[in-house]
């Protein structure tokens, strides 16, 4: 293909597969030309009502056809593609359109309501692909859309921004990382050329627009020319479900969350499915058992297994493949840079990425990430994009803030988070090292470890166990932990989680969870 751009990715690809399977949902299929066609519809209707290159076009819809037609619509004609949380309050989406001057949203019925709310608080100027939900807002519903002729795509350039990608940072404030055409294509063609994706492949569709794993179902899958299986939320939340949906539709290609792997070994009656199909099984974005990979391999006896390392501002940085089971005594490895990229490891807070700079074989540091699938930087935010992106000798490199070390077959292993360091009695620990430790233990599937400071003055560590196995024991446990960790880093308090909460990516959300955790201990149920 000779896309330069993603506006025309979808239409270059129809012309050649116009009646192969693009979107395989529980009640329909798409074909190539029945999305292109919605494409083309959408595409008009957001002409009509105004909208020019550049500008910022919201998508809410729940998992789906109507998403992904809305993102590829955007993009095609030109705009910026802004994908909103369906699981948001109608606030904070609501300031997320007022940063970024959003008043033109493409969504469905399923999310009227939080529409409505929307408008409320700050007046939308279109809806498209549904009919007006209350007086007042105007809308282009799916009727009037049918009858629209098709826009050929807006011939975008490569620099011309293409998505907004907004992710909570550490201090929950949304972030909008931008992704231009050349960054996002330059990411479909490394995955489609590392995993050799074809046209044969179905991919599992499992991750939220407004969640970065999901850019690999919107542009590597039609890069390909491959088939998107979509496994909606209900699936998600039914693990034997999922794992059903998996075998039916004969999936090549998995990729998500570790929680939604955790799940699937734990509860999708994995013993009962035929998972020959599988010949990727890729999971990103947290820290994971070698227990869960290891039974995991053995249920699909016919799929390569990686570990996918890299946030939404670079896309993916690093690739791992596990070919044998683990072993539960070894970090994970994140492996060695993908095609393209290139990693620095210097030490903490160093301002640029020299050589003068960089750490030695072994030594941890902070990473630094040079590649064509990098941002331009965050919205509207200067100061921001000063401090982690650098240029040297011509390239641009973004500082992530994560802890790392190389070792001398360029090999990386992961740390943790340069704000998740925390001194224990004088001591320089990693939150996320100890919580993945607790993990490889039996008892908990998974753990937080928090900081709470005790009336005597000195830091204490809490665990929040999550998923407690009825013969749970704490004084096993805390023995097993003291036979892994140092003194120091074996958490004082334990404390049982019944419920855990998830950020809008489906990720655990550690952070809520370290607050919570800390928060029993100090304030105990009466």
């Amino acid at each position: 293909m000779d896309a330069v751009s993603l506006s025309t990715l979808l239409s270059e690809q129809a012309m050649q597969r116009a009646d192969a399977p693009l979107i395989v949902d529980v009640s329909r299929t798409w074909t190539y030309e029945d999305v292109a066609a919605a494409i083309r519809q959408v595409a008009t209707a957001l002409h009509l009502v105004g909208i020019a290159p550049g500008d910022r076009v919201g998508v809410h819809c729940n998992k789906g056809a109507e998403g992904f037609i809305g993102m590829h619509a955007i993009v095609s004609a030109g705009a910026v593609a802004v994908p909103l949380d369906p699981g948001s309050p109608a606030a904070r989406l609501s300031g997320i359109c007022e940063r970024m001057q959003i008043d033109v949203i493409i969504s469905h019925a399923p999310r009227k309501k939080t529409l409505v709310e929307m408008h409320a608080i700050r007046p939308l100027r279109h809806l498209i692909g549904l009919d007006a939900p209350a007086d007042g807002i105007a809308a282009i519903g799916p009727d009037e859309l049918a009858l629209l002729d098709g826009t050929n795509p807006v011939d975008a350039s490569p620099d011309d921004r293409a998505y907004i990608i907004t992710t909570s940072g550490s201090t929950g404030e949304p972030k909008g990382i931008i992704h231009t055409h050349a960054s996002g294509l330059a990411y479909a063609d490394m995955t489609v050329r590392n995993y050799g994706m074809t046209p044969n492949d179905r991919v599992s569709d499992i991750a939220p627009h407004h969640f970065d794993i999901s850019t690999h179902s919107l542009w590597s899958v039609p890069r390909a020319g491959a088939s998107n299986v979509v496994i909606s939320e209900p699936y998600q939340r039914l693990p034997a479900s999922h794992s059903q949906r998996l075998q039916d539709e004969a999936v090549t290609f998995w990729y998500s969350v570790p929680f939604l792997l955790h799940q699937l070994v734990l509860r999708g009656d994995l013993a009962n499915r035929d998972l020959s199909a599988l010949r990727w099984v890729h999971f990103g974005g947290e820290v994971i058992s070698a227990n869960v990979i290891a039974e995991m391999m053995s249920h699909c006896p016919n799929a390569r297994f990686a570990n996918i390392f890299g946030p939404a501002e670079t896309n993916q940085s690093t690739l791992s493949v596990i070919d044998e089971p683990p072993s539960a005594d070894d970090p994970l490895s994140i492996g060695f840079p993908v095609d393209n990229t290139e990693v620095v490891i210097t030490s903490v807070g160093a301002d640029m990425p020299t050589e003068q700079n960089r750490v030695g074989v072994g030594e941890k540091g902070e990473m630094w990430t040079h590649t064509p699938q990098l941002m331009e930087g965050y919205w509207d935010n200067p100061e921001r994009n000063e401090h982690v992106l650098k240029n040297v000798d011509g390239k641009r490199y973004y500082r992530s803030g994560d802890l790392a070390s190389v070792d001398d077959s360029g090999e990386l292993s992961f740390f943790g988070r340069v704000d998740h360091q925390v001194k224990v009695r004088g001591f320089r620990i990693e939150l996320e090292g100890i919580e993945l430790e607790l993990e490889q233990l039996d008892g908990a599937d998974h753990v937080v470890v928090g900081i709470l400071r005790a009336q005597s003055g000195e830091d204490e560590l809490v665990a929040g166990l999550l998923g407690l196995s009825d013969d749970f024991d704490e004084a096993d446990f805390l023995r097993s932990a003291a036979s892994v960790l140092p003194a120091y880093a074996v958490p004082t308090h334990t404390v049982r989680i019944d419920t855990p909460t998830f950020t809008g990516s489906g990720k655990l959300d550690r952070r809520a969870l370290r607050e919570h955790a800390v928060s029993i201990v100090k304030e105990p149920a009466k």
